[in-house]
């Protein structure tokens, strides 16, 4: 056995381990595998259940694993690719990140200019915010928060039931500053027609 070899059966073996803690779940049978596929497939991986079947060692696999679904399981995890997994995992960092598992959305690639979100968080906050492009939102009303209309920000992500990290955040005269929705339970989000 090469080294590129067994450097990856360490990799798959950590990989699983990994996945498993995440979920607390042992993937074990064919309809863990289907939802694991069904997981990568909402974050725009197509990686198939048997794929994941030959990876686990539920069928025998005569292959090395593609590189895509190495970066595709690693990203379940929180890396920006396999590289990354091997490379903080050389570096002794085995802190599992979290998964995205809420409904999420990209804007700058998933919503059109001038769609409308109502954010929601406790206690009792409100928001409805619309993009402007590029990530870009104004504040259109608010209640029971510190974001007031016309206040612009930057967010890269929304995922339901985490909290909202909006960057660059203008208030009136203020600096540009960094704000978070929902930090202790996470925010709500509906789309306004």
């Amino acid at each position: 056995m090469n080294d590129q070899t067994t450097e990856i059966n360490k990799a798959k073996v950590l990989l699983k381990r990994k996945i498993e803690e995440v979920y607390n779940h042992d993937i074990s049978t064919p309809r863990d595998f289907l939802w694991l596929s069904e997981q990568l497939n909402a974050m725009g991986k197509a990686i198939s259940a048997t794929t994941l079947k030959r990876f686990w060692g539920y069928i025998p696999e005569n292959t090395t694993p593609r590189k895509a679904t190495l970066d595709a399981l690693s990203q379940l995890l929180g890396y920006s690719s396999y590289s990354h997994f091997r490379e903080r995992m050389s570096d002794g960092d085995e802190e599992a990140s979290a998964p995205v598992l809420g409904e999420s959305i990209h804007p700058s690639s998933q919503m059109a200019i001038n769609e409308r979100l109502l954010v929601t968080w406790q206690p009792g906050r409100k928001c409805v915010i619309r993009h402007l492009g590029n990530g870009q939102f104004v504040v259109e009303s608010s209640e029971n928060t510190r974001l007031m209309p016309g206040n612009t920000f930057l967010c890269e992500m929304i995922v339901e039931g985490e909290p909202l990290y909006l960057d660059d955040l203008v208030q009136a005269a203020r600096q540009p500053t960094g704000y978070v929705c929902g930090k202790r339970n996470g925010i709500h989000f509906s789309h306004i027609e």
